[in-house]
């Protein structure tokens, strides 16, 4: 609680020149586009959900250098890191378990089906143009992996016609350089964008805790591409790529210099056709890969390979403009190869899915219903659904919804030779949810109340106190409430944005467990940012603070990792309107914290980045 209650009053004075700013006048503020939610374009200020959505121009003017960067300032989450730059790293969202987020890369499903995570570590950030989060289940349009929400990464595309091209270097702390080029090129029917971007970084010891004390190196190479062909007025196509290539080094007690090499592949391929003015149809078709080899040595090396392959439909039938009906249908096939899954029970398996929603305005009244069903080759049919109910006024609305979802367990919960169950029963859970929102004068405002009850959460263990040998077990329920509040503003030189978690993610079972907190999942978190533009400079800073984290494998909360801080400064000076100069402090007050017990984190780095983008 201390620690939160410091960043608040660190908060207070990095926004106190607000007051100030508020007399100010205002600039005109254009709505915030999200398709996150519902599958279809919505206000953000008019979505029934807890959605935030991060643009490429936030992107660069927080000067965020990693994916994990950026996600961990958002409201609800929180990371566990593994020691610096593409150490592995998972993400809780609304204290929920990292592999019950679904995460997308332009609309493809990623993550490895032996984990069941998204290895964010490795996503760079260079080629991201936008990112949209709804936090709370999305089961109901979205199927197994969505308890917690849904994370929708879009790659960089060019809104602006003619040939642009823009690049950026950035060389910091550790001996860290990041580089990236490309074009975006637009016509009045056509656009494409090509994008290359390279980091590599000497990085940190990641662990003090073993005997290998040097620096943890990582680099990752990158490509994307992604365009489209406007055919007819009513047909329009579109096609995208993602390469990743890159190596981490990482601490063993058994090896020396042990690293893993990954590659992480994301290949699209829509169509969109508008049928008549009632009816729009889009077809997608896409494949992910997530490959990873870890070698301790040159004869000692582990080899997992995942790839799925998805099928989707989406018919929108828009009736009028106050009532939207879509009916849709996807087929998903996970399959791992390697030489770590040889051992493995079974190495493949197939999902359908069919849903539909209902989309609905009774004047000030909003109306949204949502039905799907799951049909797994191993865990049989599962249908899930959402219900929200909504009502306007003149500038602010509140909501309250019902949704259950659930969670397939991953290749290696049921079928790992190091410790998976084959009896393993899939997550379920039910979420109640109330949401306010709006905007005064120019600040949005958002306040959100959720209760999350969770049938048989999947957690590993160890077989005995300290014991190397861990396995998959479930916790009979868990549940999860909590509330959370954003504030942000927009005025002539003014950039701010607010916003606080507190959550109780508590075990449920039955013995001595019950009550206790549910490890590393932080009860607190909070964020604060403001950016100040005057003539050609703008200046600004960045507050993150969590609240301390249970570490203790018996799930009794007797050991903890403390609670945390950091702050950032940044600023930039925009010599001509297509380049500028950039500078970042991160962690000033060199904070020495740990998310995950025995790894390091970061201490004060420094960042210095010059960007160049034709207008």
């Amino acid at each position: 609680m201390r620690i939160i209650s410091k960043a608040l009053v660190s908060s207070f004075f990095t926004l106190s020149p607000l007051s100030v700013a508020i007399a100010s006048e205002n600039v005109v503020q254009l709505p915030t586009i999200n398709t996150v939610a519902n599958l279809v374009e919505q206000d953000n200020q008019k979505t029934m959900a807890a959605v935030t959505v991060i643009d490429r121009a936030e992107i660069e003017r927080k000067q965020y250098n990693s994916v994990e960067d950026l996600l961990k300032t958002l409201p609800g989450v929180s990371m566990k890191n593994s020691g610096g730059a593409g150490k592995a790293t998972s993400l809780s969202l609304r204290g929920t378990n990292a592999n019950a987020i679904l995460v997308l890369v332009d609309g493809q499903k990623i993550g490895s089906a032996t984990t069941g995570q998204a290895a964010f570590q490795f996503l760079p950030i260079d080629q991201i143009e936008r990112v949209e989060v709804v936090r709370g289940p999305r089961s109901s349009l979205y199927g197994s992996e969505a308890i917690g929400g849904v994370i929708q990464i879009y790659t960089r595309k060019g809104t602006e016609n003619g040939v642009k091209p823009f690049a950026s270097f950035t060389y910091g702390s550790h001996e860290s350089y990041d580089a990236n080029a490309g074009v975006n090129i637009k016509t009045d029917n056509s656009w494409a964008t090509l994008s290359v971007a390279g980091t590599h970084t000497q990085g940190i010891d990641s662990t003090d805790t073993q005997t290998e004390r040097d620096h943890d190196g990582y680099k990752n190479y990158s490509v994307s591409l992604k365009a489209g062909h406007q055919i007819t007025d009513k047909l329009a196509v579109d096609m995208n790529v993602l390469h990743v290539d890159g190596t981490t080094e990482y601490d063993n007690s058994y090896a020396v210099n042990p690293e893993q090499e990954i590659q992480q592949n994301v290949y699209g391929l829509g169509a969109t056709y508008d049928v008549n003015d009632l009816w729009s149809t889009q077809v997608k078709l896409g494949r992910a890969e997530d490959k990873e080899d870890s070698r301790s040595n040159k004869k000692s090396q582990s080899v997992y390979n995942t790839t799925r392959d998805t099928v989707s439909w989406l018919n929108t039938l828009k009736f009028n403009k106050n009532n939207t009906l879509l009916l849709g249908y996807d087929y998903l096939n996970d399959e791992v190869k390697g030489s770590g899954v040889k051992e493995y029970v079974e190495k493949e398996r197939d999902n359908h899915g069919y849903f539909a929603q209902y989309l609905g305005n009774y004047n000030q009244v909003e109306l949204q219903a949502a039905l799907r069903v799951d049909d797994n080759e191993q865990f049989g049919t599962h249908t899930t659904g959402n219900a929200t109910l909504g009502y306007h006024f003149d500038q602010a609305m509140v909501y309250a919804s019902y949704g259950t979802a659930f969670k397939a367990p991953t290749f290696n919960d049921l079928y790992s030779p190091y410790g998976g169950v084959l009896d393993l029963e899939p997550e379920e859970s039910k979420n109640y949810e109330i949401g306010f929102k709006g905007q005064l004068k120019t600040l949005d405002w958002e306040l959100n109340g959720f209760y999350n009850e969770i049938d048989d959460l999947i957690v590993w263990r160890p077989d005995a106190p300290g014991s190397w040998n861990w396995y998959a077990s479930q916790i009979d329920k868990a549940r999860i409430r909590g509330a959370e509040l954003s504030l942000g503003q927009t005025l002539e030189n003014w950039k701010w944005n607010v916003n606080y978690t507190y959550q109780d993610p508590e075990n449920r079972s039955e013995g001595a467990v019950k009550g206790k907190q549910i490890n590393y999942r932080a009860k607190q978190l909070f964020n604060a940012s403001a950016d100040y533009t005057m003539d050609k400079w703008t200046i600004g800073g960045s507050v993150h603070a969590e609240d301390k984290r249970y570490i203790d494998t018996d799930g009794l909360n007797t050991a903890s990792l403390p609670s945390f801080a950091t702050a950032d400064t940044r600023v930039t000076y925009q010599a001509t309107p297509e380049f500028s100069i950039q500078a970042k402090l991160a962690n000033m007050f060199d904070k020495q914290y740990q998310t995950s017990q025995g790894y390091n984190q970061d201490g004060r780095t420094a960042w210095v980045t010059l960007r160049y983008a034709m207008k």
